[in-house]
């Protein structure tokens, strides 16, 4: 054998050397130090985390529902406008054997009061939105400030026009209050000229 073939040899040996060395560090993967510092930081952060979360959750859902209002709003004044009809929007109102905190329906006999067979467009709970309810220390105690339909139930509804009006026929206005767990308020507020904002 020559020298050539010989440092040839040497050298492949060499490179083999090298690769297993380096597919052992590819195979190694972490080290229990590495895994504890991760797992250590993972739940440094979620104790940071948690609280401000729990804070944040009630006021996210008491914005969205009050935004939810406002669009049930806007959906019962556009109903009425495309079906040329009174459309109502009844609070505290039973369909069966439960009772949602408002009703939206087509109110066909035009008396603000739900009968059975009127068409509901949508019906809400409180309970959909967590922790938010009626503000009771506004609105009279019921956190509403509309007028009461023929069955004591708080009640408006929008004409073919768009205009909001009550039982008695004279324009409808009023506000609903909310409030949430961390004591947040925001209301929904619908003027006689049927605009809907949130304050």
């Amino acid at each position: 054998m020559n020298m050539a073939e010989n440092r040839k040899r040497q050298d492949g040996h060499k490179n083999i050397g090298k690769r297993a060395k380096n597919r052992e560090k590819l195979l190694s993967g972490f080290t229990l130090i590495e895994v504890l510092m991760t797992i250590v930081i993972l739940a440094i952060l979620a104790a940071v985390a948690v609280p401000g979360f729990s804070v944040w959750l009630p006021n996210y859902r008491l914005k969205a529902a009050a935004r939810g209002v406002v669009s049930d709003f806007q959906l019962a004044k556009l109903t009425a406008v495309k079906r040329n009809t009174n459309c109502a929007i009844t609070f505290n109102q039973a369909l069966g054997a439960r009772t949602y905190d408002y009703v939206v329906y087509v109110d066909s006999d035009n008396d603000l009061e739900y009968d059975a067979g009127e068409e509901v467009i949508t019906r809400t709970c409180w309970t959909d939105y967590g922790s938010t309810s009626y503000d009771f220390s506004h609105g009279g105690g019921d956190g509403l400030s509309f007028t009461k339909n023929g069955e004591g139930l708080p009640s408006i509804a929008f004409q073919a026009k768009g205009f909001p009006i009550n039982n008695i026929g004279g324009l409808g206005m009023g506000t609903v209050f909310l409030k949430n767990t961390n004591n947040r308020t925001n209301s929904v507020v619908l003027s006689s000229a049927g605009n809907i904002r949130i304050h």
